[in-house]
């Protein structure tokens, strides 16, 4: 992907997220927002987002999806929730707040032979994404609501535990395909 195309994806990303007016999440992206802006969301390329900004472009679709699902089933819930659960739920995928979880792969066979355009950090600490997402999260004190939680413990789980959370995986289903 070419750096203009990255640069116009994360400057909408970054816009839907400073409209939450969340000084704790801006934060976040001033400090990490650089490798959020970059990362890919898959090693795989048979796999969406397998790029260079592949998180970004990936969580935006997601969101405007969930957007539309909410719109569609005509249900209650907050389009500040839905933006926020739909932009932040894959962060965990940098890594940690130092090392990323995807590293360029330096095997010629991986690449030819599986399709792995990254090689995963086995460095890093043993968590799930959604693990990694949360303690970034934590990090940068940005506050979920009960509801907000709780959506994204059904990625998981892969279990929708309330309406934001049916959003979530109705739209990454569709996403996957």
């Amino acid at each position: 992907m070419k750096m203009e195309i990255i640069k116009k994806n994360w400057n909408t990303f970054k816009t839907i997220l400073s409209r939450l007016e969340d000084d704790n999440i801006n934060n976040m992206l001033d400090v990490i927002g650089e490798r959020i802006c970059l990362a890919p969301a898959n090693p795989n390329n048979k796999q969406y987002g397998c790029y260079p900004g592949g998180i970004v472009v990936a969580s935006t679709k997601l969101a405007k999806a969930m957007q539309a699902l909410n719109e569609f089933h005509g249900t209650p819930v907050d389009i500040k929730s839905v933006y926020k659960v739909g932009l932040l739920h894959d962060i965990g995928r940098i890594g940690t707040l130092s090392d990323d979880w995807l590293l360029p792969q330096d095997s010629d066979w991986h690449r030819e032979k599986l399709g792995n355009e990254f090689k995963v950090n086995f460095d890093l600490p043993k968590m799930t994404h959604l693990q990694r997402t949360m303690f970034l999260l934590s990090q940068f004190q940005v506050i979920l609501t009960e509801e907000e939680f709780t959506a994204l413990v059904s990625l998981d789980e892969r279990e929708s535990k309330n309406t934001l959370g049916a959003l979530l995986l109705h739209a990454r289903d569709m996403l996957e395909d």
